[in-house]
């Protein structure tokens, strides 16, 4: 959408933006060599996208040898902004640390005991979102009593539950992505969600459209349709307008950070006056946003020490019973962006732009 929008009044610089589409697949090796082919045999100008953490580290390493920009548009590990950050990626989802850090204050807060059970998934995302928990936990007077580590497969989610149950926790922090998310609340009592109070870090809406009926506890995220926002019902009217034939038939946070951060690439090669990569990482470090052209509550601003754009979060529930899957989500706060920022991206080392390849296509 947002490039048939750009090419609609004649492109960037007079230039037609074509998008090419590939699938990197899950693995990280792949990914790299996707990244590889892309660069180098399909010349592509920019890489915009992300699959998961893993792929999306793998990938903007390769983008980074070579000075790619690449725009992560939907990683949610705390590490994309820290340990894996670069000087070409820019990251335009929020990440568990910024969910986590707001859904574990509200849950801690009228817990007596405040024990904190943590079941993570063994892939980047898990491991890293559960690493950036524990200061919160301990901020909020919470205590972990347990971690129950999963395969990234998932291949038990019963024996999971098990494992749960058998550890008494106030509250269980769930860094689990994906159709996980789908095959382990399958499985859940959903007494179990009323006894317990569980939290996941974040549900994209492709994990909650495919399977109205599956309850989920508190999660958090950056967008929704039914938002009272200025432009979201627009916004919601031309996608539905383009793909309201489709399996994915209202827009989600997925689509609508895709959606902005392309528009930012755009604009700052626009602002540039350039395709060169230096002259665009500078523009997209100086990004800023009103609440109004985020579709959100407040401003976002890309910081320029992690190259993450820091925005509004909202806590959410889901309703399984809805009459109709879009009717499910309810939004029950916002946080701004100054109270959900994860501290250790403000020590993110990035590379010198000095050491960084230009690119220019």
């Amino acid at each position: 959408m947002a490039i048939d929008e750009f090419n609609a009044r004649g492109g960037v610089l007079g230039r037609e933006v074509v998008l090419v589409s590939r699938d990197p697949g899950l693995d990280p090796k792949r990914a790299a060599s996707v990244a590889e082919e892309l660069i180098t045999q399909t010349k592509v100008g920019f890489m915009v996208g992300a699959l998961a953490s893993g792929v999306a580290a793998s990938m903007s390493a390769v983008c980074q040898k070579y000075g790619v920009i690449y725009i992560n548009t939907n990683s949610s590990a705390p590490s994309e902004s820290v340990e894996n950050a670069h000087r070409t990626k820019f990251a335009f989802d929020a990440h568990g640390a910024n969910f986590n850090r707001a859904l574990l204050k509200y849950a801690l807060a009228n817990r007596k005991s405040k024990r904190v059970l943590l079941l993570t998934e063994d892939n980047e995302f898990g491991r890293s979102n559960a690493l950036a928990m524990r200061p919160y936990i301990a901020e909020y007077g919470g205590t972990v009593v347990g971690e129950v580590v999963t395969l990234e497969t998932l291949p038990d989610p019963v024996e999971i539950l098990r494992k749960v149950a058998a550890t008494p926790a106030d509250v269980v922090a769930v860094s689990i992505s994906g159709d996980n998310q789908i095959k382990l609340f399958s499985q859940i009592d959903p007494k179990v969600l009323e006894k317990q109070f569980w939290i996941v870090g974040e549900v994209d809406w492709e994990e909650l459209y495919p399977a109205p009926g599956t309850p989920r506890p508190l999660f958090g995220t950056t967008w929704a349709w039914n938002l009272k926002t200025p432009g979201t019902a627009d916004f919601v009217a031309r996608y539905r307008k383009r793909y309201g034939h489709t399996k994915l038939n209202y827009p989600g946070d997925v689509t609508h950070a895709a959606y902005l951060a392309t528009k930012a690439l755009l604009v700052a090669i626009e602002q540039a006056g350039s395709t060169d990569s230096h002259a665009v990482i500078q523009q997209l470090e100086n990004y800023k946003a009103t609440a109004k052209e985020r579709m959100q509550d407040a401003a976002a601003f890309m910081d320029p020490n992690s190259h993450h754009v820091q925005q509004s979060i909202y806590i959410a529930r889901w309703n399984p019973i809805a009459g109709r899957p879009e009717q499910g989500i309810e939004i029950v706060g916002h946080i701004p962006p100054e109270q959900v920022r994860y501290e250790p991206e403000r020590t993110t080392r990035l590379e010198l732009l000095a050491d960084t390849p230009h690119y220019a296509k």
